[in-house]
């Protein structure tokens, strides 16, 4: 890439909740790492889309902060522009001005609300009309390329109806024809590991909000590594290999697979590795491995601690001028603004 040419946009967020684990690391920092090299990287510390399900005593300044510093411990370089949602107004304002092309009825088929409605018992205005929220942040930057879960297509879908809308509504005033909602590429990252499965039970993702014997924290002590992968679910048969479409070996094709992508190698390639191995000695050594890259982070993680609140102010300023030059452009087109 030419050196006088910008550099394409990369975005992403992450919700200021719990803690960062291994199934971040390997199904998005990973790629965040490979992808800073060619692009311009922006990551949101999304404590707006936190609030929708209140955590009384929670503090999202303090969690947001040590995500941040996380993140720049596991290499993303400090170029990367990390910064903190509610900090930037913008993202509530154009969620304002996204939402007359938004129905209730649209709204009523998402279904992680429904999921989360049903779970935490609350149907809640933020929470029914985060997926508005989710298209402004994806919208504000006009980044080319951006990443969303899994299990927020159904979002993605719904920002690709509203930047077709609000495009086609505003064109006949837009006299200069001002490129108004930019769709980025969306990647939901479907390839090898993608999706790290929970130790106890690897019919679900590893995620935070379940024990804390379902994730590796990428904070956790190393005997608290060691004990968590020792006790990890496997099965009965002595040979280990890859196989998640059988449910009996969904725990041994999990460990296996976080085997292979911490060693960069292929499944084929880890599998012939733990070909003389039993489960408690590919354990072992897995626990090994798991632990030499969480201490190359955590030696780190102090570092950017002490430094975090400036790295975040100096991004602050720089996402701030982004997000109110577009704004700016949207609201002349919608004539709310000279």
């Amino acid at each position: 890439m030419s050196t006088n040419q910008p550099k394409p946009r990369f975005f992403t967020g992450i919700q200021a909740t719990g803690t960062l684990h291994l199934g971040h690391y390997l199904g998005v920092i990973r790629h965040i790492l490979i992808l800073q090299e060619e692009y311009e990287v922006i990551i949101m510390i999304a404590d707006l889309h936190a609030l929708t399900v209140p955590q009384k005593g929670m503090d999202y300044q303090e969690k947001a902060k040590e995500i941040a510093a996380l993140l720049y411990a596991c290499g993303l370089k400090e170029d990367c522009k990390i910064f903190i949602q509610s900090q930037i107004k913008e993202h509530l304002e154009l969620a304002w001005l996204l939402s007359p092309l938004v129905t209730v009825s649209e709204l009523n088929k998402m279904i992680q609300y429904k999921e989360k409605k049903g779970k935490h018992e609350t149907g809640n205005l933020a929470l029914f009309s985060y997926p508005v929220l989710m298209a402004a942040d994806i919208f504000l930057y006009d980044a080319d390329l951006i990443i969303v879960g899994q299990d927020q297509q159904q979002h993605y879908e719904l920002a690709t109806d509203i930047f077709r809308k609000f495009n086609n509504f505003y064109w006949a005033s837009n006299k200069q024809d001002v490129v108004l909602l930019k769709l980025p590429i969306f990647n939901e990252f479907s390839q090898l590991g993608s999706k790290i499965m929970s130790l106890q039970n690897p019919e679900k993702k590893m995620s935070k909000s379940g024990s804390e014997k379902d994730y590796l924290a990428l904070l956790d002590k190393p005997k608290d590594i060691k004990d968590k992968i020792k006790k990890a679910v496997t099965d009965s048969e002595k040979k280990i290999y890859y196989d998640p479409e059988n449910k009996d070996k969904l725990g041994t094709s999990n460990l296996l697979l976080i085997y292979a992508l911490l060693k960069k190698l292929t499944i084929k390639e880890a599998e012939k590795e733990a070909s003389s191995l039993d489960h408690r000695r590919f354990k072992e050594k897995l626990a090994e491995l798991v632990c030499d890259k969480l201490q190359t982070i955590q030696e780190k993680f102090p570092i950017y601690q002490a430094k975090i609140a400036d790295l975040l102010e100096k991004n602050r300023r720089y996402c701030q001028k982004l997000a109110q030059q577009k704004l700016k452009k949207i609201k002349k087109v919608m004539k709310l603004i000279n």
